[in-house]
């Protein structure tokens, strides 16, 4: 089994909220617009990604999260298709919303460990640059033999 999975439509079918997936992939729609699902899914992917490759090696697969954030996404995807909708997040919606923020907060930090990537990517090497040597040569100028 993978240790980094991407979230579909299905993994959403299987957790609760089937009717909400369906509601904002047909409410409210422009007649040439997408459905928001899609949409969605690739924004909270985006966003776990940027905030687990502050401490974290990537995979190299975009659309792919480490595998133990699955609950963290789905719960994410869900209050973003809410408010989509104008639906009001209910008082423990916004409990679990600011838990899972700081779920992320504590991974950026490095507090909190996420499950290796199958197919990293290579590292960037940070090239450096010598340092400055500050050599001890004659001083022409000083407050001795120069006035004013």
């Amino acid at each position: 089994m993978s240790n980094w999975i991407t979230i579909t439509k299905a993994d959403l079918y299987n957790s609760k909220i089937a009717a909400l997936i369906d509601a904002a992939d047909s409410a409210s729609l422009g007649q040439s617009q997408a459905d928001r699902t899609t949409g969605i899914i690739a924004d909270v992917t985006l966003e776990i990604r940027r905030r687990v490759a502050k401490s974290n090696q990537l995979d190299q697969n975009t659309a792919a999260i480490p595998g133990g954030l699955k609950p963290l996404a789905v719960d994410l995807i869900y209050c973003r298709l809410k408010v989509a909708l104008e639906m009001e997040l209910t008082d423990d919606e916004r409990a679990a919303l600011k838990a899972r923020h700081n779920e992320l907060d504590r991974i950026a930090d490095g507090r909190d460990v996420v499950d290796p990537p199958d197919n990293p990517i290579a590292a960037n090497p940070v090239q450096s640059l010598p340092a400055p040597s500050f050599g001890t040569r004659r001083r022409f100028f000083t407050t001795r033999s120069q006035d004013g």
